[in-house]
């Protein structure tokens, strides 16, 4: 195999018959317009932008595309992380997406894939900058807090983990978040806990050990603080949006 024989083919080919890429410029700007949450991308005609330009992949033209919808999605979340995204919701996000992409059987059902993920985040963008941005420190301290969600965490080693003094990230965490670090960890605890607790059967003293609770009495007291509501009557009865603080 020539690869450089076969590169000089296709360029001349591409020149023969007038076909060029989508300048980097172009691209980078639709992915900065996504990470700065900016709301009008989402009235252009998302589903059939710039595909015509995004080069051949593979000869099976749903295959190409595909592949060029994990690599956009792929390129959306690396703008967003940068812009100030939270890296493991970022990720998470994207491999959400990137399985659809997997699951789809058809061009129209890539296309509204496609629609989806930049109105996912574009709108989680434009959240964040509604809100106030969080710092280098604040956002790689919630990465590690979600990451080690079901470890017993402690304020101590979050900052340690950082490099930080616990005291001067509490400050940091209370400022940019209205929680001080030990609020937040238990907070992401709990936030956590109400999506076990809709979507699976687990029991509430299992949800407590696997996040790392010092007892389920200790969660049940921090998730009734938190909502209003006992993790019971949350599971029977209640939806996360009328009772969290923010």
């Amino acid at each position: 195999m020539n690869v450089k024989k076969e590169l000089r083919n296709l360029l001349a080919k591409q020149q023969e018959e007038e076909y060029f890429h989508i300048s980097l410029e172009e691209e980078f700007a639709f992915y900065r317009d996504i990470a700065s949450g900016n709301p009008d991308i989402l009235q252009g005609d998302i589903a059939n932008q710039n595909w015509e330009h995004m080069g051949t992949l593979s000869a099976n033209p749903l295959q190409n595309m595909k592949y060029h919808q994990v690599i956009l999605i792929a390129m959306i979340t690396r703008f967003c992380i940068e812009g100030g995204l939270e890296p493991e919701q970022s990720f998470t996000l994207s491999d959400l997406l990137i399985r659809k992409v997997d699951q789809c059987t058809s061009q129209e059902e890539l296309a509204r894939i496609k629609v989806k993920a930049v109105t996912a985040f574009t709108n989680a963008m434009h959240e964040l900058r509604q809100g106030k941005s969080l710092s280098y420190h604040v956002r790689h301290g919630i990465d590690y807090i979600v990451r080690h969600m079901s470890h017993p965490l402690s304020s101590r080693e979050v900052a340690a983990a950082l490099g930080l003094h616990p005291e001067y990230l509490s400050k940091l965490f209370k400022k940019e978040t209205g929680y001080t670090l030990q609020q937040y960890i238990l907070h992401k605890k709990c936030e956590t806990s109400c999506y076990m607790l809709k979507n699976s059967t687990i029991s509430c003293t299992d949800i407590s050990s696997f996040l790392g609770f010092a007892s389920c009495s200790h969660y049940i007291r921090c998730f009734h603080r938190e909502y209003g509501v006992t993790p019971g009557q949350y599971r029977r009865n209640e939806d996360l949006t009328d009772y969290s603080r923010h």
